[in-house]
């Protein structure tokens, strides 16, 4: 059961790795489909370099407040000896919400920006 568990935190173990790997190796070239790469994020040559600055940080900040959130959703969770379908369901949910919102946040921000 625990084992089961660690899976809810495949997500922000990404989002983390994603943010550092960005923030190390930025991308530059907007046609190489590398970095943060939306349509807000190609719409211009300053949303691409404003996009590449702030992704990094939102994704790691959007990551470890999900690896929090997770482990104590499992630990609510298992307490009240919920299910682990239910529990690994509830965790991808909230996983694919932060992932989503990072992007949300992300595109909002260079839409405020620019």
């Amino acid at each position: 059961m625990y084992s089961l568990l660690t899976v809810n935190l495949i997500m922000p173990i990404v989002m983390v790795s994603v943010g550092h790997t960005f923030k190390k190796h930025p991308a530059s070239d907007m046609d190489s489909n590398n970095g943060y790469n939306t349509p807000t994020s190609r719409k211009t040559r300053e949303h691409w370099e404003y996009a590449q600055s702030i992704a990094p940080d939102i994704f790691i900040s959007f990551g470890k407040a999900l690896g929090l959130i997770e482990i104590l959703l499992s630990v609510i969770m298992y307490l009240f000896h919920v299910s682990i379908h239910v529990a690994l369901c509830v965790g991808g949910f909230v996983g694919l919400g932060f992932l989503f919102l990072g992007f949300y946040k992300t595109d909002l921000e260079i839409e405020k920006e620019h």
